[in-house]
């Protein structure tokens, strides 16, 4: 009995020859191929190094050898460097547009004003130069009645008639100046100059235009001095004591001060005396003495009005353009 309890008792250990069994040797035979496969796991690495790439890898490898990382910074180098075109070509065209703007405006302004690229302002008709100012005297006075405007604008016969010569064609910016200013002194070469009477007066746009016109006049200054009535020069009380004691010829000024020296009774007016209106002269924004809104409204309601316009219109002062 004891035997047989003992036939009967199942061992749990691990394989035991002893008890017996028998092993497959299929299965044996199939551990022992996979413990060769674990066991050259580099070696099948090294297989894999050594496969033939597909077809169609061929050509990815061979022009692709960049990392993907690098791909994608180039392709966002690319992107940035196709907005930067595109914001230049925008900038461009908002340039253009501006500038064919300013041209229109330019344009508008010339028309309104009467005065174009062709207009000669030395040889304007005294019927011509006046119709020109009364643009600018009604952009001054934009709600003046006609019977106000009729006391505002210049009288015909104060208006100086254009000269003999024919007008000529010269690459010297000043040459028509030059010459308009010499054919205007020579009458007045005997004449006998006066402390504080100068004998052309011409108006510009801004002191830094003033500079320009006294470089230009330096040689037909004629026998007195060239004065430079303008704020960045000399002081108004300084401009009155030299004006008090030296003999002009020229004097040169923006509306603004020589309508002060006027008001002052520093400059002296007679028939002989002659003034200039630079209207020829344009700045940047191709404005002029007439339609540059502060200069415009000095001339007018400064220089050709109250106590100035007494003394001008009084005195027989004659006004031409340049």
């Amino acid at each position: 009995m004891v035997q047989a309890a003992q036939k009967d008792t199942f061992k749990t250990g691990g394989d035991d020859l002893d008890d017996g069994l028998e092993l497959d040797p299929d299965f044996l035979a199939a551990s022992d191929e996979e413990g060769d496969s674990d066991n050259n796991g580099g070696d099948a690495e090294d297989e894999n190094e050594d496969l033939i790439p597909l077809e169609g890898e061929e050509d990815e490898i061979a022009h692709s050898p960049i990392p993907e990382a690098k791909k994608r910074k180039i392709e966002d180098v690319e992107l940035d460097g196709e907005n930067d075109d595109e914001e230049a070509k925008k900038a461009e065209k908002k340039r253009r547009k501006k500038e064919k703007e300013k041209e229109r405006k330019a344009k508008k302004r010339q028309t309104k004003s009467g005065i174009t690229d062709s207009t000669i302002p030395t040889h304007l008709s005294t019927e011509d130069l006046s119709n020109i100012l009364l643009v600018s005297i009604k952009e001054s006075y934009p709600s003046a009645s006609q019977v106000e405007l009729d006391d505002i604008i210049i009288p015909q016969d104060n208006l100086l008639s254009p000269p003999d010569y024919p007008p000529k064609k010269s690459d010297d910016p000043f040459g028509s100046l030059q010459e308009r200013i010499e054919s205007i002194l020579k009458p007045l070469e005997k004449k006998k100059i006066v402390v504080g009477q100068p004998q052309v007066i011409i108006l510009a746009l801004s002191g830094l235009r003033c500079a320009d016109v006294v470089r230009g006049v330096r040689d037909v200054k004629g026998n007195g001095e060239v004065a430079k009535l303008f704020a960045k020069h000399f002081k108004l009380a300084d401009q009155i004591k030299y004006l008090q004691q030296k003999k002009v010829s020229i004097a040169v000024g923006t509306p603004a001060r020589v309508g002060k020296l006027l008001t002052e009774g520093a400059i002296k007016i007679t028939s002989d005396t002659v003034l200039l209106l630079d209207i020829g002269h344009q700045d940047s924004k191709t404005r002029t003495i007439l339609n540059l809104p502060e200069v415009r409204d000095e001339l007018w309601k400064s220089v050709f009005a109250g106590q100035s316009r007494e003394t001008l219109l009084s005195g027989g002062i004659h006004i031409g353009a340049l």
